[in-house]
């Protein structure tokens, strides 16, 4: 399954049962008309990052039903969908950060690993970034460094399997 497509089952984990439908018209719409307009997007999105080949995506139906929250997530998921599950897009020079939860800046990624268990600070992230222990940033924007959610998890995951060992 593509991390784009995983990234929506976290808002709509019900839609899992459904990515195999489809395959045929039928049951597409038969599945399609027992959801609301948002979650019909996001199915039709996810079919699309799965198969892309063999199915389409209109844009139009975002810019139509979605509002700001919903827009935000689906630019975020094609965007994943290109950067980590084609690597069309193999060096991102761009990014849109957002007051969300998918980049955090150092204070986050402190509080981050802090709420997980870790004693962490934004002191302690700065002299870890200097000495290599942090993964480099993902993006930097004006000087401000930022890490996706996936390159925090990763990084907290190691850090509990060192302790652990």
């Amino acid at each position: 399954m593509k991390q784009s497509t995983k990234r929506i089952l976290e808002h709509f984990p019900f839609l899992e049962e459904h990515l195999k439908t489809n395959e045929s018209a039928l049951l597409t719409d038969e599945v399609l008309s027992k959801l609301n307009n948002v979650e019909q997007i996001f199915l039709r999105l996810a079919w699309f990052f799965e198969n892309p080949e063999t199915e389409n995506f209109n844009l139009e139906s975002i810019y139509k039903n979605l509002d700001n929250n919903w827009i935000e997530l689906s630019l975020e998921v094609i965007r994943l969908f290109f950067v980590k599950d084609t690597y069309l897009i193999q060096e991102p020079t761009h990014a849109v950060i957002t007051d969300g939860d998918y980049y955090m800046n150092q204070s986050k990624f402190a509080n981050f690993l802090t709420e997980n268990g870790l004693n962490y600070d934004r002191a302690k992230i700065n002299i870890y970034i200097k000495r290599g222990i942090i993964p480099s940033p993902d993006i930097t924007v004006s000087g401000t460094k930022y890490w996706e959610r996936s390159t925090c998890e990763n990084f907290l995951k190691k850090q509990v399997n060192n302790s652990l060992s």
